[in-house]
């Protein structure tokens, strides 16, 4: 049985940041990485304490590997949370496989025949045929641009294939414009681009990385790094050195960013209107044969076993999942759950949407999830090295590491 990977004391020494709100004696804790939205969960808190009587006290940590370390220090001394946020991925399956987690089937089965939830998504967020896992949010990876940017630079649509792509970022580029925004913020962003240009090129290949059936030095991945040194060094990318990656979008660096549509929330809350400052598209193909593809993340909410037992911490779940907190979250974080009832949280969401329907696009795992829980955080730790130093030579020695380890670890299985 695989575990979770170890972290050492020192990280969860680095301190729990507690959100600024007023938590009420009765609020049920809710432990995540999602400081960014602290704000947005302690609004979503006092309609729901109106509600119901029952809010949430949103505790984050500051960071991914942080997190990870005191939920694996938590599962140590049999104290995990009763209630808090995760990933889906190898690592929603290893902690599942510690046996400390609650079923969350019968909140399913009335969220499912109450014609609120598809039972699709209750799929996703299942193991061995039980469901483990509530959505705190459901996103599409979207290439947002601003809208002015475009019109300088003489853009007139959206582009529609990897030509037209390529052919508007060369007309930002001329236009004094800097055409992609990307950062190593947080440790974990590395891999953004890599991913996308990967499912662009060669999905199959993107899959195989996952199953240990395709090398990090194999030539599609090195094609990838190429695509991606060849950006850099026509000056294509803002400086990855920023730590304020969505203000600094909002503040004009950048026309095109790459990222998950809940960073829409933190667009607005610095100035910029979904859908009349910016609004996105669906990555296009470099070979026009391949299906419409995009990249989804879904980030469940789950509860300890002793979490199940608490009926303040299962009403609290309930509130969330129904349509009154669905519609709640969606105002506050411009997040969705997936409650089919509930209101489209902003105009390019509902855009996105509408656009992958009429092409019956694919959704696929990110590569955050899908890679090895046990290999996740040094190789993004890699992507991050690449994009400090963009060069093919620092690629090769970039992929020949991971390669050195992906060996190792499939070698295991």
């Amino acid at each position: 049985m695989k575990t979770l990977r170890h972290y050492t004391g020192a990280l969860v020494a680095a301190g729990l940041a507690i959100g600024a709100g007023v938590a009420e004696a009765d609020d049920v804790a809710l432990f995540s990485d999602k400081g960014i939205w602290t704000e947005q969960l302690n609004e979503y808190s006092d309609a729901a304490r109106e509600a119901m009587g029952v809010g949430l006290d949103h505790n984050a940590y500051p960071a991914a590997d942080q997190y990870i370390a005191f939920i694996q220090s938590s599962l140590a001394s049999g104290e995990l949370p009763q209630m808090f946020t995760w990933w889906t991925g190898g690592l929603y399956r290893d902690i599942i496989d510690t046996g400390e987690v609650a079923d969350l089937g019968a909140l399913w089965d009335d969220a499912v025949a109450s014609g609120e939830f598809d039972p699709g998504l209750r799929e996703f967020l299942s193991v061995d045929g039980k469901v483990y896992g509530v959505p705190l949010h459901l996103s599409t990876w979207t290439a947002f641009y601003n809208k002015d940017h475009f019109e300088t630079a003489g853009i007139t649509s959206e582009p529609q294939t990897w030509d037209e792509f390529l052919d508007a970022a060369a007309k930002l580029k001329a236009a004094g414009i800097t055409p992609f925004h990307a950062t190593v913020q947080d440790g974990w962003r590395g891999f953004i681009w890599f991913q996308e240009i990967m499912i662009r090129t060669d999905p199959e290949a993107y899959a195989g990385l996952h199953t240990g059936d395709v090398a990090y030095d194999s030539e599609p991945v090195r094609n990838a790094f190429k695509i991606w040194s060849d950006w850099y060094d026509k000056g294509y990318f803002t400086d990855p050195r920023s730590r304020e990656e969505a203000a600094d979008f909002a503040r004009g660096e950048g026309a095109i960013y790459l990222m998950g549509d809940w960073v829409i929330g933190q667009l607005e809350a610095r100035g910029m209107k979904a859908g009349e400052d910016f609004s996105g598209f669906i990555m296009p193909n470099a070979d026009v044969s391949m299906p419409s593809s995009i990249i989804v993340e879904g980030a469940p909410i789950m509860l300890s076993k002793e979490g199940a037992e608490n009926p303040d911490v299962v009403a609290a779940l309930k509130h969330f999942m129904s349509l009154e907190g669905a519609n709640v979250w969606a105002a506050v974080s411009g997040n969705a759950i997936g409650n089919l009832k509930a209101n489209s949280p902003n105009a390019v969401v509902e855009k996105i949407n509408a656009d992958m329907a009429e092409r019956g696009t694919l959704a696929l795992d990110r590569w955050w999830e899908a890679v090895p829980s046990d290999l996740q955080s040094d190789f993004a730790a890699e992507f991050a090295a690449f994009m400090l130093d963009p060069t093919m030579e620092n690629a090769e020695e970039i992929m020949a590491r991971m390669q050195e380890a992906n060996a190792e670890y499939w070698a295991d299985q």
